[in-house]
Formats: structure tokens, C-alpha cells, sequence
């Protein structure tokens, strides 16, 4: 027996290669497959007929399950054969070529799946469980495998969300988040951070409302606030201070103006989006910094909040986690325009923790965020004067 143990260690060896030669053909096979589903629709507004003609094989996809996330019956043999059928083919040819590169057995593993998948789509006419004609669409689990939610997401705002069953397309190509045509309130539009990212926000064709303290809310009245917000698709909060209001600004007005906007868009079909500016003041001490104290405080009193939010599936929420930029709050080795280039860099290749950093603190910070407790109770405190905004408040946390 003990001459059989090397020979057995020897063959999980072999087994767990042939596994891991397996993961990577599939992933290939399928980023094939959404390459041409990314073509396609380029091409859907081909000035050329073949062009055009070609689009139409995929468009019949989209005519079957719509954007309304509704299945058409009559259109259940076009997608077959005009989608269903390609799909399967072109990833059993990548799959084939794959034997140039890998070894026999985890080819022919792989193709044994994609035609049980195959037939499974047959057998089920096109309603897969990637498929689902929700009723109310929960928000996308995080990770790399593209659950059902986020792949209705591509019904609901095609040429996006492309990526088939793992999400490297999307990562690569920076097609995880529809801005386009999308309704955007931002607060601290006019500091150092909000200002970029409202003009990148606008070229990308979104349609940006600024919210400005005093004029549109202040800490004791948000109600100003609810016609923007409930036609609003994207919240984007930017706004922030040092100082005594600290934890005014940089927390209880988040969580105020995110739970106002969760209240008036809790009937929406599709999940509403929010972004929120935290810092990396979350992960590092004050080294000393007396004043720093309140800032701190702030921030990690709102990343507790954050936390659960990052939890919820019932709307997106993306935590942008900055190093320090310049701004009317301090210095900073880059600036603001910099830092809102980086964090949309990020979130249209769909994260949802962004850390915007030359540090590298906001990715530590992202160990400690995953593991944060639940929301601290908020003490009431005196709401500041509404009449104008403070030399401190400004685009930037």
C-alpha cells in the first residue's frame, strides 16, 4: 500500500491540472462568444446591410426576453435558432482549437458541458435560470460569475452588462455600468472631485442634477430634495467637511439623503444605484492630527452604514475609497479630476468598492470593510444653520 501513495498524489496532480486546463478553456470559450455578442451590437448601427443583417441574428435574442424583462412565445424558435444555435457552435469551435493548447480530457470535459447547457436550453426553450423575468429586479451579487440578476441587467440596458457567465468583457472593456441616458443627482458638484466627475459623468451621457447644500438641502431639511430624487437613477454623493460638522456632512446628511432616496425609488422595477465618497482615513490613524479626530470619526461612523448597504440587493451601492487629492480640504500627491478619472475607470467595470489609490491603504481597507459590524445607533445633534454652505463644505470626503 505505502508504494501506491505516490502513484495516487501523482494522479490528483494530473486530475486537478486537467480541472484547472478545463476552468480556463470554458472562460475562453465564453469571452469568445461575448466578443461577437459586443460586435454584434456595434453593429446593429452599421450603415452596411450585411452588417446590419448580422446584428439581426442576435437582436432576436433581445425580441424574445426585452427590456422590460418579458418573454415573447412567438419569438421562442427565432432565438433558438438564430442565437441559441450560434452560441453553442462558436463556443464548441473555440473549444476544439483548444486542443492545440491543452490536453484531451479537459477538452472534451468541457465540450461535454457546454452541450448539456446546450440541450438544457433547448429542453427549456430559452427560459434558463440566467433568464428570469423579474417582477422586481434585485441589484447583482459582486464577484466575477454573472448571476441571473446581473445578466437581466444586459436586457434591460443593452449594449451593456455583456459578459456571459464570467465577467472579464465587462472588466476589460468597461461595460459593467450604464450611464448613458441615466439620471444623475449629485451632491458637492462644484468641489475638486464632484466637479470632474459630474463633466465625466455628462460626456459618458448621463443627465446630471447638482445638489447644492443650502439651496436644494441642509442638515435639518432634506425634503427640498424629493422631486430630483424620485426621478433619479444614480445618486452620487461627493459632499463633505472637516471640522466641527464633520460627522454631519461626512455621515448623518449620507445616510439621511441615501434613506430618502431608498424610500421614493422603493417601487422601481429596476435597482437604483447609489455612490458614496468615503476616504482612507477608514483604515489609517490620525498619526497624531488632533484636529483629524472628528474626521475620522465621521467616516468610519458612515463606512459602518456603508457596509450594509454594499449588503443590500435591493439597490447597487458603490463605496469609492479615495487616497488624499487636492482640495480646498488639503493637499494631495494627485488631483481631483485624477481621482474622479480612477473611480469611473473602476465602477464602469462594475465595482462596487472602489478604491482610488496610490497608497495602496484603500486596498487593506477593503479586508477591514468586508468584516465591519452593522450601523452605529445616530445621536441626535443640533442641526447646523441652513442659510449658506461653510468655507469647509466642499466635493471631496
Amino acid at each position: 500500500m505505502p508504494d501506491l501513495l505516490p502513484l495516487r498524489i501523482a494522479s490528483l496532480i494530473v486530475v486537478a491540472w486537467w480541472l484547472v486546463q478545463a476552468v480556463l478553456l470554458f472562460a475562453v470559450a465564453t469571452f469568445v462568444f461575448d466578443v461577437i455578442h459586443a460586435v454584434l451590437h456595434v453593429f446593429a448601427g452599421s450603415r452596411f446591410r450585411l452588417l446590419r443583417w448580422l446584428a439581426s441574428l442576435h437582436q432576436s435574442h433581445h425580441d424574445f426576453f426585452d427590456t422590460d424583462l418579458r418573454f415573447h412565445d412567438d419569438q421562442i424558435r427565432s432565438n433558438l435558432i438564430k442565437h441559441v444555435v450560434p452560441e453553442y457552435l462558436t463556443q464548441m469551435s473555440v473549444s476544439a482549437a483548444g486542443l492545440l493548447v491543452f490536453d484531451v480530457a479537459p477538452v472534451v470535459l468541457v465540450m461535454g458541458l457546454l452541450t448539456v447547457l446546450f440541450i438544457g436550453m433547448l429542453w427549456l426553450r430559452g427560459k434558463d435560470a440566467n433568464h428570469v423575468a423579474f417582477e422586481t429586479l434585485p441589484a447583482p451579487r459582486g464577484g466575477l460569475w454573472v448571476d441571473n440578476a446581473y445578466h437581466a441587467l444586459h436586457h434591460v440596458y443593452p449594449p451593456t452588462y455583456i459578459s456571459s457567465y464570467f465577467r472579464v468583457f465587462d472588466l476589460l472593456f468597461g461595460t459593467g455600468c450604464r450611464l448613458r441616458g441615466r439620471r444623475v443627482a449629485l451632491t458637492g458638484a462644484s468641489g475638486a472631485f464632484g466637479e470632474p466627475m459630474r463633466k465625466l459623468l455628462t460626456a459618458a451621457g448621463a443627465r446630471v442634477t447638482p445638489l447644492t447644500f443650502g439651496r436644494d438641502y441642509s442638515y435639518d431639511d432634506y425634503s427640498r430634495l424629493d422631486d430630483v430624487l424620485q426621478e433619479t437613477d444614480i445618486l452620487v454623493l461627493c459632499h463633505g467637511a472637516k471640522g466641527e460638522q464633520a460627522m454631519q456632512a461626512n455621515c448623518d446628511s449620507f445616510v439621511a439623503i441615501i434613506e430618502r432616496f431608498r424610500s421614493l425609488t422603493r417601487e422601481r422595477r429596476f435597482p437604483v444605484e447609489v455612490w458614496a465618497v468615503g476616504s482612507e482615513i477608514e483604515f489609517h490613524p490620525t498619526f497624531g492630527v488632533a484636529a483629524l479626530r472628528p474626521y475620522l470619526e465621521s467616516k468610519r461612523a458612515f463606512a459602518r452604514h456603508a457596509r450594509g448597504y454594499w449588503r443590500d440587493r435591493t439597490f447597487v451601492y458603490r463605496h469609492i475609497v479615495p487616497a488624499a487629492f487636492r482640495s480646498r480640504m488639503g493637499p494631495g500627491l494627485m488631483s481631483g479630476q485624477t481621482a474622479a478619472r480612477t473611480a469611473l475607470f473602476f465602477i464602469r467595470r462594475g465595482f462596487r468598492y472602489v478604491p482610488v489609490t496610490y497608497t495602496g491603504i484603500a486596498l487593506l481597507n477593503y479586508f477591514k470593510f468586508l468584516l465591519l459590524p452593522g450601523p452605529p445607533r445616530l445621536v441626535e445633534r443640533r442641526p447646523a444653520p441652513a442659510a449658506a454652505p461653510s468655507a469647509e463644505e466642499c466635493a471631496r470626503s
